[in-house]
């Protein structure tokens, strides 16, 4: 993954926070997937897997807020189990061994994120939560994410517009500097944002999307099970009708296909 792909990543979750109404400052951890570079048998798997979330945010919220989750709730072999991290475990390393190189590329997103970028990061667990489900939703636009592992291998993906671009055509030019730069401002600037969205039903929302992306199809009980146990750690349990935040991202997908084509023509 490239560098200003980070700093597109980064770019995106800031404004989806905006919307919601939730602190700016958790854009940081929209980069925890990241550290699935290495090992390089864990490359686009450990961190893209929602059901590792728990463990990858309790671990980031302590190496960069000093916020301790000292137990969370995660579900294995068909019940809940209180869990604590370990700090020896492979992803709290992970995570502190890329703490500077993160926070870096933060700050190298000063021209769009402004004076939030070298703020302490947050300590809010739901803000960071966005932050870190946007990494994969918005990754079904670079290659197609198995977020769904272990109860599902399909992937998902933006596959109609890989269709329409040429999957390697838009590999070629997308990630050039001029390219990516020229998207990245444009879609930041877009008014596409110029609404606002609940946080947990956006959540909700951009897991189900994942869903509907999924090819050759994702059973929908697994698709809920995920929402479930992502919002049980954010310790939210009511029941979320995702009507308006569902529509959002529908039209952001588009919004996103437009943008890359218009800029990989147009560069």
């Amino acid at each position: 993954m490239k560098e200003m792909d980070h700093v597109t990543h980064i770019s995106m979750a800031y404004r989806l926070l905006e919307v919601c109404d939730s602190d700016k400052k958790a854009a940081i951890y929209s980069l925890l997937p990241a550290i699935d570079r290495i090992p390089d048998h864990y490359h686009r798997l450990y961190a893209h897997v929602i059901n590792n979330f728990p463990c990858v945010l309790v671990s980031a919220l302590q190496v960069f807020a000093n916020y301790r989750v000292k137990r969370f709730w995660r579900f294995e072999n068909g019940g809940y189990y209180e869990k604590k991290i370990d700090e020896q475990c492979y992803v709290f390393k992970r995570v502190s061994e890329d703490k500077d190189y993160f926070m870096s590329l933060v700050k190298s997103g000063n021209p769009l994120l402004g004076e939030n970028s070298s703020l302490r990061p947050s300590q809010d667990i739901v803000s960071a939560g966005v932050a870190l489900l946007s990494h994969i939703y918005f990754d079904t636009f670079n290659n197609p994410v198995q977020a769904f592992l272990p109860d599902s291998v399909c992937p998902s993906g933006q596959w109609s517009f890989w269709a329409n671009v040429g999957y390697i055509n838009f590999r070629e030019r997308f990630y050039t500097e001029r390219v990516i730069q020229n998207f990245r401002k444009r879609l930041f600037e877009d008014k596409i944002w110029n609404t606002r969205l609940e946080p947990f039903t956006l959540l909700k929302s951009m897991i189900i999307r994942m869903g509907d992306l999924s090819r050759p199809g994702i059973e929908y009980e697994i698709v809920d099970n995920k929402i479930r146990d992502f919002l049980r750690l954010l310790d939210c349990n009511r029941y979320l009708r995702p009507d308006k935040e569902l529509k959002f991202c529908k039209e952001l997908e588009k919004t996103i296909g437009q943008l890359i084509a218009e800029c990989i023509n147009n560069c």
